[in-house]
């Protein structure tokens, strides 16, 4: 059972935004995604959710057709976290995150309320539980709105059929420390079965959480495989046209960091005071 993308073309706009794009989702899994601004990262996300079909190419999940899925039994199987939250009414933490079990088999309510203070304790919100959520943080209704998705595919279901999380950016609006704390919440989804796609913009965090890397440019797949082997100068280099070198040291996870860029030459004869 997995997620799995071929060949996928996609064109707006006369634009050919996605050429040729290959991914595979597998359980127990943290996939990161990364590419600069306008690489194809959002739109790749939108087709595997379902959100809009390709020119060409096949989306299968958990060994169908993604076309062939109804609405209801699509979002048993995978959430969606997209980069904008658009709700401004005067829910409650718990409430939105509650909109999140609306697909799902039904509990009794006590049953119901316990998996939503789960999902908000997992997503590190459980004190969030009874604010209104028009009042929060920019970073505090992103991690509601984790904690929404999380619900929606919080059970197992039956006959093994994986489940997904499909997470766009859940790290923009979030300070150091909650983003180390949503990435690991994310792995820990991975660790109960769940397999993850996480749009991501630092390669530090990709090297540190995920299971896989996949780089995207132009549309197009620059290299797929295990973080460390992907995510290289050379790549970032070639992803993101600036100089960057990795960092080892005692053993530990190689850090990225940006070169100065070469300072120009001196023109001959020309004094510096």
């Amino acid at each position: 059972m997995r997620y799995c993308a071929r060949e996928l073309r996609y064109r707006a706009g006369g634009r050919l935004l996605l050429d040729g794009v290959s991914l595979s989702l597998e359980p127990g899994q943290v996939h990161a995604l990364l590419g600069p601004n306008g690489a194809g990262k959002t739109t790749l996300l939108r087709l595997l959710a379902g959100e809009q079909r390709p020119e060409s190419g096949s989306i299968e999940l958990n060994a169908r057709a993604l076309a062939s899925l109804g609405a209801r039994e699509l979002a048993r199987q995978r959430a969606v976290l997209p980069q904008v939250h658009g709700l401004s009414f005067a829910f409650t933490g718990a409430q939105v995150v509650a909109l999140g079990r609306l697909p799902c088999a039904r509990h009794a309510p006590a049953r119901e309320a316990e998996i939503v203070r789960e999902a908000l304790e997992l997503a590190g919100v459980g004190a969030l539980a009874e604010r209104s959520y028009p009042t929060l943080s920019g970073g505090e209704r992103a991690r509601v709105q984790l904690a929404r998705v999380v619900a929606q595919v919080w059970e197992p279901l039956s006959d093994g059929v994986a489940r997904f999380l499909l997470l766009d950016e859940p790290t923009a609006s979030l300070d150091l420390a909650h983003q180390h704390d949503c990435l690991r919440a994310v792995r820990e989804l991975a660790r109960r079965g769940l397999g993850v796609l996480v749009i991501l913009h630092d390669p530090n965090l990709a090297l540190r959480y995920a299971s896989r890397a996949t780089l995207l440019r132009d549309g197009r797949m620059l290299a797929t495989g295990a973080p460390e082997e992907v995510i290289t100068a050379e790549a970032l280099e070639q992803l993101y046209g600036v100089p960057v070198r990795l960092v080892r040291a005692n053993g530990e996870l190689p850090v990225v960091t940006v070169c100065d860029p070469p300072k120009p030459p001196r023109e001959p004869g020309r004094s510096t005071h």
